[in-house]
């Protein structure tokens, strides 16, 4: 991996940074009585207290940018793809960790200073708020013909590109889980914070709406997204900017409408607290974990802002996130693998009835009844990557090349000769091996030009 790619690569992954911390930094600020996590009164929001643990927080938080800022630069030096990817992987894990260390810190001080000053709720508060008259208000769901335009613009480069089918039907596939999300993950649950009930419902009619704005705007990007990376799939260098341009577009668009929701939520809130005020500390864990048993839902409103969360005094809740974190944690394996592959080498052989280019399990063939002609390059032609891998020491998939156009590719570009192969229908094969001379004894034994 050269230091241009993992620039690059850097580029790309070092704006969560700032994004995670923006997120974080915005819990200081009181949205529905919530700040880090706990629920506060109108008159303890502004103490002198309250604020020198917020701006504690802040100093923590910014080390944490500077801490994460500075384990970038060793992944600078990192020339195996595979070792990389583990690299990036955990850097990525560590960053959610770490800035999590903080917001728990806090959260923790803040419950600490609420129960010393007398700041808790003494009535006895009931497990499961709801509003009446709030949730009596009608839900009104986005009709599912809104998302079946992107799928069906999603599913247009299958009609053209049967090569990568797979990778046009993931995207398609996408669209209507998308939908499925936005009409199952959503809690249909007012968002109560007062026994002001004008309030409740402006504030839940804000969550619902951009609720379906999120789902909605993914799902219309993910279907033009489709459209264009096949549009772009011969030239490497749009092709890439498609990718960052769809990546940038529903970033953007999630984080904008889920800040944008939180200070909705705090200019509503802004003088409540001074009466009855919910008060669901108890069933929040350091303010960011769900943990109610006598709440019956599996998945809940996140507290601010659009999200959602699961319940994890369900069992349901606690396997699903279960399998999260394990999910998560086997990510550096894909690391791995990719470093069995830099190691594994490209192989050559001729059977029975084919010609075979094999490396890490994967198999390139041509039948021998099917081969028109065999030509041996002692110059590899430039390639352009469309789909498989492009390691040093392997490059396996569909390339383009200037002179032959789109070829299926099993070589090791460091050890020529290459054999170009043409089949009786048109269809090109590159094919070389790690052994020097191997793909040179081939092209002698098929009578190459």
């Amino acid at each position: 991996m050269t230091v241009f790619w993992s620039i690059i690569a850097w580029a790309v992954m070092l704006p969560v940074l700032p994004i995670v911390y923006f997120m974080q930094k915005n819990e200081c600020k009181p949205k529905k009585n919530i700040i880090v996590g706990v629920t506060l009164p109108y008159e303890a929001q502004g103490d002198a207290e309250v604020l020198a643990l917020l701006e504690r927080y802040g100093r923590e938080l910014k080390r944490m940018c500077w801490v994460m800022l500075a384990a970038v630069v060793p992944g600078l030096f990192i020339r195996s793809v595979g070792l990389f990817m583990i690299y990036v992987v955990v850097w990525i894990i560590a960053l959610c960790a770490v800035f999590a260390v903080p917001y728990i810190r806090c959260n923790k001080s803040l419950r600490r200073l609420k129960e010393e000053c007398g700041w808790l709720r003494t009535e006895e508060a009931p497990q499961v708020v709801t509003d009446l008259q709030a949730a009596a208000e009608e839900m009104r769901w986005l009709s599912p013909w809104w998302f079946l335009p992107p799928f069906f613009i999603a599913l247009i480069p299958l009609f053209f590109e049967r090569e990568v089918w797979w990778a046009w039907t993931i995207c398609a596939a996408m669209v209507p889980v998308f939908y499925l999300c936005y009409r199952y993950l959503y809690r249909n649950r007012a968002e109560v914070v007062d026994a002001d009930s004008r309030r409740t419902m402006a504030l839940t009619r804000i969550r619902r709406y951009n609720w379906g704005k999120v789902w909605l705007v993914t799902a219309w990007a993910t279907g033009v997204f489709n459209v264009l990376l096949w549009l772009t799939l011969d030239h490497v260098w749009l092709c890439m900017g498609v990718c960052l341009l769809y990546g940038l577009i529903t970033v953007v668009e999630a984080v904008g409408i889920e800040l944008r929701v939180r200070r909705l939520q705090e200019k509503l809130t802004a003088d409540s607290g001074q009466g009855f005020y919910v008060d669901e500390d108890d069933q929040w864990i350091w303010g960011m974990i769900y943990y109610n048993p006598n709440d019956a839902r599996l998945m809940v409103n996140a507290r601010t802002g659009v999200g959602t969360t699961v319940n994890l005094a369900r069992r349901s809740g606690q396997v699903l996130m279960a399998l999260v974190l394990v999910l998560l944690l086997a990510c550096p394996l894909m690391g791995v693998w990719m470093m069995g592959m830099e190691r594994a080498p490209v192989e050559l052989a001729v059977t029975e009835s084919a010609l075979v280019g094999s490396h890490y399990g994967g198999k390139w063939s041509v039948a021998l009844e099917d081969i028109a002609e065999v030509h041996i390059l002692e110059e590899r032609p430039q390639l352009r990557r469309i789909s498989g891998s492009g390691l040093n020491n392997a490059l396996t998939g569909q390339y383009n090349t200037d002179s032959w156009g789109r070829v299926t590719c099993c070589i090791d570009p460091r050890t020529g000769p290459w054999l170009l192969v043409t089949a009786e229908d048109g269809t090109r094969y590159l094919f070389g091996a790690s052994e020097a001379g191997a793909a040179a004894e081939i092209a002698a034994l098929l009578g190459a030009d």
